[in-house]
C-alpha cells in the first residue's frame, strides 16, 4: 500500500494558524463544515463526523459509480488504504490479550528460518515503525505467497538497527498480518471479522467475506490520470488482482480494507466501550517515537498520536492515488471524524485538518 503523507508539521501549524477562519458568530457546525466541502471542487467521497452517541454530520458527495449514478452517502464502501494499519494492531493486540503472543516477543518466536539480522525484532518495534524494515518489497497487487513474501521480506537488508528510530513500513505490518494468521491458526480476515468487525458490529468489514452488494462499493475513478485517462473508471478495489482470500502479501495486512464510514464509526464507539479492556488502550494510545525530530505527531500502536487542546488524539490516512480516507479521534473528547474519496486529489491531504479547525480543535505541541 503506497503511502500518502500521514498528518505532517506544516499541516498542523497550518491548523494552529487558521483555527479561528471558520467561527463565525451563529454559524452551525453543519453550515461550517457545508463551507468547507464547497471549497471541495468536485470532491467525490464522504465526510462523516460524530461521538459515542450520535452522528453530528454525514453527507455524501459525488458518485460511487458515475455512469450509473450511484450517490455516495455514509453506507457506501471505500478501499480506506493504510487505514488498515489500525486494524492489524488492533487484532495484534487481540491476540495478546487472548494469550496468544507479547508486545516483547521477537521474529524468531515465530520464524525459524529468520536471519540473524531481525531475529530480535519485536512486535512493539512492528507496530511502531521502529522495526528497520523497508516500506515495501512490490506493488500492491504483484502476485505473491506468503511464504514468498517472507523470503523476500527476511532478504532486504535493513535500513538501521532494530529500535534505532522510526521508519513507516508497509512490510512491518504484513509480517504482523502473517503473525496474526501463525498464532491463531486462521486467516488474517477471519481473526479480524471475530475479534473485531462482529463484536464492533460492523457490517461491512473486510475484504471478502461481507455479502457484498456490489452498487455499495465505490468504483476507484483516476482524476489526476495517473494510470492513463484522466477520471477513468478503474473498477471496484475487489475486482483488482487478488488471491482466492483477499489481496496478496503486499496489500494484506498494510492496506486495502473495504468498509463504510457508518463501521468506521462502529468501531471508534467499540474501542470507546469495551472492545479492549482499559490496559490495551493505555499501550495503544502511548507515544511510543516521534515520527522525526520537528513532529508533533507520534507513534502509537498501529497509529499517529497527537495532543490537542481538548485531549489526547489518534489519527492514520491511507490512499493510492484513486482512493484516499483520513481519520482522527479525540479520545477524551469523544469525537470523531471520517473522511474517504473514491477519486484522490491533493488538496485532500489537509482536508481532516479544516475540518477540525471547523470543530474548534486545536493542534498543540508537546
Amino acid at each position: 500500500m503506497t503511502r500518502f503523507n500521514l498528518i505532517l508539521i506544516s499541516i498542523f501549524f497550518l491548523s494552529m494558524g487558521c483555527k479561528d477562519d471558520n467561527n463565525v458568530p451563529g454559524d452551525t457546525l453543519t453550515s461550517k463544515i457545508d463551507k468547507i466541502m464547497e471549497e471541495e471542487t468536485d470532491f467525490s467521497g464522504v465526510v462523516h463526523i460524530g461521538g459515542l452517541n450520535a452522528v453530528s454530520y454525514s453527507k455524501g458527495f459525488g458518485y460511487a459509480n458515475r455512469e450509473s449514478e450511484i450517490a455516495i452517502d455514509q453506507n457506501t464502501v471505500f478501499d480506506i488504504g493504510s487505514i488498515t494499519k489500525p486494524y492489524t494492531a488492533i487484532g495484534i493486540v487481540k491476540c495478546k490479550e487472548l494469550g496468544l503472543l507479547d508486545y516483547q516477543d521477537t521474529l524468531k518466536n515465530f520464524f525459524p528460518e529468520v536471519p540473524d539480522d531481525k531475529k530480535d525484532i519485536t512486535i512493539e518495534q512492528l507496530l511502531t515503525h521502529r522495526s528497520g524494515f523497508i516500506d515495501a518489497i512490490g506493488s500492491d497487487y504483484d502476485e505473491i505467497s506468503k511464504e514468498m513474501y517472507l523470503t523476500q521480506s527476511f532478504d532486504t537488508e535493513l535500513l538501521f538497527s532494530p529500535g534505532e528510530r522510526y521508519k513507516y513500513s508497509n512490510v512491518g505490518f504484513s509480517i504482523l498480518g502473517i503473525i496474526i494468521e501463525t498464532v491463531s491458526n486462521t486467516s488474517y480476515e477471519q481473526f479480524l471479522n471475530a475479534q473485531v468487525f462482529l463484536p464492533s458490529k460492523m457490517e461491512t468489514a473486510g475484504y471478502l467475506l461481507p455479502d457484498y452488494d456490489a452498487e455499495v462499493i465505490a468504483n476507484g475513478y483516476d482524476d489526476l490520470g495517473l494510470l492513463g485517462t484522466s477520471g477513468a473508471n478503474l473498477g471496484k478495489p475487489n475486482e483488482q488482482p487478488w488471491d482466492i482470500d483477499g489481496p496478496y502479501w503486499n496489500l494484506k495486512g498494510n492496506g486495502g480494507l473495504l468498509m463504510s464510514a457508518t463501521d468506521v464509526m462502529q468501531f471508534y464507539r467499540s474501542i470507546k466501550e469495551n472492545l479492549i479492556d482499559d490496559t490495551s488502550k493505555q499501550d495503544m494510545y502511548n507515544k511510543y517515537v516521534r515520527e522525526d525530530n520537528t513532529s508533533i505527531l507520534y507513534r502509537g500502536l498501529g497509529w499517529g498520536v497527537f495532543d490537542t487542546d481538548k485531549g489526547l488524539g489518534v489519527t492514520h490516512n491511507g490512499g493510492n492515488g484513486i482512493f484516499f480516507a483520513d481519520f482522527a479521534y479525540l479520545i477524551e473528547e469523544d469525537l470523531f471524524i471520517f473522511l474517504a474519496s473514491n477519486a484522490y486529489r491533493e488538496s485532500q491531504d489537509d482536508l481532516l485538518i479544516r475540518l477540525m479547525n471547523a470543530l474548534s480543535v486545536e493542534v498543540v505541541n508537546n
